[in-house]
């Protein structure tokens, strides 16, 4: 009877254990969680800050200790080359340089006169005549003996070098031509006309080598001067018309006269 009486007390104990666990589970979870009040707002994470910036060292960076290479210059505009500087009309000559430029126009006047006693023809006239048809005549082509070049690297032009050349082969034939002529239309015959031409053919050649070297003398001693190029150049033609008249006179035999 003891037992059987014990036995609902045992299953309301145990019932009784089984209902009180999970309340008592509930409350020691309710106790860990933290009220809502206390929970404070997560703030976001910062950003990391970025690195120090590497120093360059020299096996990065040779040529670090150098200076920066300096602009290009822009290409200047090319200009035509003149020799002995930029041309000026209103520059002064020295009184060296007008002595000079006397001195050389006294030359032809010389060689004229020196024509009248090299030959048998002894009239001023006569060797003034044939001086000034071989001067005429060799400037027409002479011209082309004093073209400058075109570049500032001094590198002339196929064309100024073919006019050049060729002024240099027809100047003396036709500055003998001139002088010949005269002398063999105007002033009595000649003997041997072939003879005669090849003498006048000699002293032009050496006179054109002797006037390009007088007017480059010349032209050196004015510097940037344009002034009295126009005498210049004309003087080396009559050195040419002058030596052409010495050569002539002092090759030919003249016919006797009657």
């Amino acid at each position: 009877m003891g037992q059987r009486e014990m036995a609902p007390a045992r299953g309301a104990l145990l019932l009784l254990g089984l209902l009180g666990a999970p309340a008592a589970g509930a409350s020691v979870w309710m106790q860990d969680v933290p009220p809502p009040e206390d929970v404070s707002p997560v703030s976001p994470a910062q950003p990391e800050p970025p690195p120090p910036p590497l120093t360059p060292t020299v096996l990065d960076a040779p040529l670090l200790g150098t200076e920066p290479p300096p602009p290009a210059v822009p290409p200047r505009p090319l200009r035509p080359f003149i020799p002995h500087g930029e041309p000026d009309t209103e520059a002064p000559l020295s009184a060296g340089t007008w002595a000079a430029h006397g001195g050389v126009t006294l030359l032809p006047l010389g060689a004229v006169w020196a024509a009248t006693r090299v030959g048998g023809d002894t009239r001023l006239g006569a060797t003034a005549a044939e001086a000034a048809a071989g001067t005429v005549l060799a400037s027409l082509p002479g011209r082309f003996l004093f073209v400058h070049p075109s570049y500032p690297q001094g590198r002339w032009m196929e064309l100024e070098v073919g006019a050049f050349g060729a002024a240099m082969v027809v100047t003396p034939p036709i500055a003998a031509l001139g002088t010949w002529g005269m002398g063999e239309v105007a002033f009595n015959d000649s003997q041997d006309r072939g003879h005669a031409y090849l003498g006048a053919l000699g002293g032009a050649t050496v006179g054109m080598l002797l006037g390009l070297a007088a007017h480059e003398g010349l032209k050196h001693l004015a510097g940037s001067s344009e002034r009295l190029d126009f005498v210049r150049r004309y003087l080396a033609f009559s050195l040419i018309g002058t030596g052409a008249t010495v050569g002539y006179q002092w090759s030919r035999t003249p016919t006797p006269r009657p």
